[in-house]
């Protein structure tokens, strides 16, 4: 399975982290004013969200670069279910709080999905992207509201291993899955597998497959997100383009952020009963070890499914394909051909043209 997850702030790493300087508490909370609505205190970190004039001109980022989410929305992801695939998750941390309604390891059968490995926090900062509560501590969700399933993979599953995870998530209701990893490899059978819940799931409208395209700057290949019936994601930067790593192809869709240099503010492993200090618990957008890659760009595409599922629980697969290439924001200097390149798909998603498309 390639490691698609996370890239260290200036350097193609792997590691963990959460602690925060001094320097970045001070903008947190001088930042923390600006938005009268949201209280988490992380919330002005998520430049990725939300443009803070503020903060963005502090760290040098673009004006365009986040989502363009708004206080105004009404959508946060109510009544949807989403299955994350993925390393591990800390169940208890204080910004999930009742977000989660089921879980299985494929490692031992059980429900036990705590990180195994002491270096690890892939699955819980995706998620924590997607569906961190909005609850006046840490950061916001995409869909603050939404309901996670969780399932733990393990490196070098096999394909049958792999099919039932995905089979697990159809029979426990997920109406979204995202997947922020892939192999290079897929077979045919896991292929069929996610062609069949893409087509004919969530009760014949088909599930949307979110997938992490890849952080090594090389064409997809023969990669779950190159599957045509998925959603394939790619990652931009601070600067509103393509983040040079983010893996490219016919069968991108969209991009959406997912950082360098600057990181993803996101949700760390906390203590064992979520009870350590704040700062423990969050990986900051400028810590040692910042979440950044495409890894974090599929959950903001996932996040975003949940509201339009939310305002349209009818919506095809197809349809909300659609959507999101109709809402993406052309960005970067290359030429898009019929509203397509290869690097940025149908461009970088927008929360509020996306959901102005639907009727």
């Amino acid at each position: 399975m390639k490691q698609i997850a996370m890239l260290l702030v200036g350097a193609l790493l792997m590691g963990c982290g959460g602690s925060s300087s001094q320097a970045e508490k001070s903008v947190t909370e001088a930042d923390n004013n600006v938005s009268e609505a949201i209280h988490d205190p992380y919330f002005n970190q998520q430049w990725y969200l939300a443009k803070n004039e503020v903060f963005n001109r502090s760290y040098g980022i673009d004006p365009n670069a986040s989502i363009h989410w708004q206080e105004s929305l009404v959508y946060k992801g109510e009544g949807v279910t989403i299955a994350v695939i993925d390393d591990g998750l800390d169940i208890y941390h204080p910004d999930l709080s009742g977000s989660i309604v089921a879980t299985y390891s494929i490692i031992d059968g059980s429900a036990d999905v705590s990180h195994r490995d002491t270096e690890g926090y892939h699955g819980t900062a995706v998620t924590g992207i997607i569906a961190a509560n909005e609850n006046a501590i840490g950061i916001k969700g995409v869909a603050s509201r939404s309901r996670i399933i969780f399932l733990q993979y393990k490196e070098g599953m096999s394909d049958s291993e792999t099919i039932e995870l995905f089979q697990r998530a159809q029979m426990l209701g997920a109406d979204v899955i995202n997947c922020s990893w892939g192999t290079y490899d897929v077979s045919d059978s896991v292929k069929s597998v996610i062609q069949d819940l893409s087509m004919n799931g969530r009760d014949g409208k088909g599930i949307p497959i979110v997938f992490a395209v890849g952080n090594d700057n090389r064409e997809m290949g023969n990669d779950e997100s190159a599957i045509a019936e998925v959603i394939a994601v790619g990652a931009t930067d601070r600067e509103n383009l393509r983040a040079w790593y983010s893996n490219y192809g016919s069968a991108i869709d969209v991009v959406a952020p997912g950082g360098y240099e600057i990181g993803m503010t996101t949700l760390d492993i906390s203590g064992e009963d979520g009870a350590g200090e704040m700062d423990d618990d969050y990986l900051l957008f400028n810590d040692t070890n910042a979440f950044i890659g495409t890894s974090a760009s599929a959950p903001i595409v996932t996040g975003l499914i949940a509201l339009m599922i939310e305002k349209k629980p009818s919506l095809r697969r197809e349809e909300i394909e659609r959507i999101l290439h109709e809402g993406s924001d052309k960005i970067g200097d290359m030429e898009y051909v019929n509203g397509f390149n290869q690097y940025y798909g149908y461009g970088k998603v927008n929360v509020q043209k996306v959901l102005g498309v639907i009727k």
